[in-house]
Parts: C-alpha cells; structure tokens; sequence
C-alpha cells in the first residue's frame, strides 16, 4: 500500500522514476519501461522512431561532439519486439555532418530518411543542404543520400528540412533558412513545403513566425486538418503550435507554455496529442495537448539537459518512444521506453 502511494505521489508530480540495466529494461511498478538500446564511444543522438513491416526502425546520429569535430553520420537500427536491436545500415557522406535523421514510410512503401547536411570548417559553418535516402523494399538497405531539390527562390546559402510526414500521396515538411544578419547573429525563418517524391519540393506558405523558428514536426488528423509543433530561439522561445485547413496556406498559431527542443508528436486518438522534447533545455517530457493548444506536462523520462529529440509510434494503446540522453554516461546514449496509454491517461488525471 505505501509503495503504492509513493508512485501516485510522483504521477502527481508528473514524474515517474524509471529503472533500466543497458541489458534488459525494468518495469516500473506504473508499468513503463525504459531501456538502453544504443551505446558506444561515439556521441550518439538525435532519434527519429517509425514501425515498417512489423519492426521497429529507429535512426540517429552518430558522431564525435554534439557539433563540430569529426561529420556525423546516420545509424539505422531495427527489433522485432523493442528489446533485441541490430544494426541495418549506416548512412555516410564525405564532407557533410550528416544531422538529425527523420523516417517516414512512403506511398510506395519504402522507408525514407531525410537529414540536415551541414558542412563545417573547423568549427565555422559554411551552409546547410538538405539530404535524403531510401531503403529497398525489405528495409535491409539504404540507398546513398542525395540533396534535395527546391524550386527556384527556395534555396539558401543554409536550409534545413527538419522532418517529413506524407499525407494522402504528399509529403509535407518545414524547411527552415538561416541567414547571418551581422555582429555574429543569425535570422532563421520557416517555410511549408510540399513534395509528391521525396526529391523536388514546392512552396505552400511562408510561415510568418517571430524568434527564429527551425525544428518542426507537422501532423494530419482524418479530417485534412494539419497541426505542426515549432521550435524557437529567439524571444521567449516558447514553442508554437500551428493549425491549417487544405490546401495549407493559411495558418493559426498558439504559443505553448514551454520551450521545446527537437519537437514530435503524435495521436493517440480523441483529439488529443502526446508530444515531447527538450523541455524548457532541462530534461526529456512528454506533454499532453490539441489543436488548440491546452498544452500540461504528464512525464519525464530519465534524462538531462543534454537529451531528447524523440521519435513516436502509436498502437495497441502503447506509446512506444525513442530519445537519446547522457544523463548516465558522459557520452550519450539511444533509449526506447514502452508506455501504456493508460499511464499517461491517469497522469493527466492527476
């Protein structure tokens, strides 16, 4: 009964201590698993999580530093059951940091990894290309990567296509820009972009967002009606939420009441959407919220301010998570966390 009581403390705290060995993951006594999937000597991070004929697919980056140092390059692991995990294919390009790897799955049934390609000098940027891939059919192996291409007007010294999510044939992304501005600073701004291939990419609207918009994840419910999560740098840096109708010209947006680094989300049905990342540069969260916003913290995962950049799939009423965090090694390290709906149901409760 006091062990009990101890667990609904922390939900009401909205935090759940999780304990995992780098073997196995330990159940909590609320039924959430965390475990350690990916660890070695090199700075791995950056996730990006999808489902793709009964196997889970995670991707992230693998390099020397956060940034700067040796170019990163892309690692693709997959498991069956979330608990054995193997090494499908790496993703490498001479001369490029290979960052932040997003999956998708495409209308024809491949899987898709889009990817920052910044290019460095020592520790000076020199600019920004976005790169793709796809797998084969079976998802054994992946093609090498290859930039995009942006209609005439789009291109920029630095670009960046964060994510991508295909809806109804097209697939639909933020493409942010940055620009120096003078005195060491920087201007980024953001874009909605539309391809039917994955390769060529056209504008549907100029996002008109203040604080140095980049990372976004966009999302489509069965009505057509997009909601997308940005992050900010400038300003009070709160994240936006973003909500359009068809064809997606015209945007709304909620700030939300947190700062969100390397923001995804997902549905997990009834109008309602779990998120996370990042929260406020302190730890990995989820949060709880809809279109409109009504944005409330439900958990924190085991983490640090060096972590997050989560990766979701949705089903059988469990939320499955991938994120990276440092918060038990020096170098960081690949979690998977397996959380049943009924959880985060009872922490919003709370």
């Amino acid at each position: 009964m006091r062990k009990h009581k101890i667990v609904g403390a922390l939900c009401q705290l909205f935090f759940l201590m999780l304990l995992y060995t780098n073997a196995t993951a330990q159940s909590t006594a609320k039924d959430i698993k965390v475990s350690k999937i990916y660890s070695d000597e090199n700075y791995n991070a950056f996730t990006s999580l999808i489902k793709f004929k009964g196997k889970f697919y995670c991707a992230f980056r693998a390099g020397e530093k956060h940034v700067h140092g040796k170019d990163g390059i892309i690692k693709i692991i997959a498991s069956k059951d979330g608990k054995v995990w193997k090494e499908v294919d790496q993703i490498v390009l001479n001369g490029f940091d290979l960052r932040d790897p997003k999956l998708s799955v495409t209308p024809n049934g491949l899987i898709m990894a889009t990817m920052g390609g910044s290019i460095y000098e020592g520790k000076t940027l020199l600019g920004g290309i976005p790169h793709i891939a796809f797998s084969n059919e079976e998802g054994t192996k992946f093609s090498n990567p290859q930039p995009i291409n942006l209609e005439k007007g789009l291109k920029g010294k630095f670009d960046w296509l964060w994510s991508l999510t295909w809806f109804q044939g097209a697939g639909y992304g933020g493409l942010y820009s940055r620009e120096e501005i003078g005195d060491g600073k920087n201007k980024t701004t953001i874009k909605l972009v539309k391809t039917t291939n994955g390769v060529d990419y056209s504008l549907l609207s100029n996002l008109e967002i203040e604080g140095n918009p980049n990372e976004s994840t966009i999302r489509f419910n069965d009505k057509g009606e997009a909601i997308m999560l940005i992050r900010r740098e400038n300003g009070n840096k709160r994240a936006y939420l973003g909500h359009s109708y068809p064809p997606y010209t015209k945007w709304t947006f909620t700030e939300s009441p947190y700062f969100i680094g390397g923001p995804d989300f997902v549905s997990v049905g009834k109008e309602q959407y779990i998120g996370g990342g990042r929260i406020n540069r302190e730890y990995t969260g989820l949060l709880s919220f809809n279109k409109n916003g009504n944005f409330k913290e439900v958990l924190k995962l085991p983490s640090n301010s060096d972590s997050s950049y989560p990766g979701f799939v949705f089903e059988n009423d469990t939320l499955y998570m991938s994120y990276y965090s440092s918060h038990e090694t020096e170098k960081t390290s690949i979690y998977f966390a397996e959380i049943p709906l009924r959880e985060l149901n009872q922490a919003l409760k709370n």
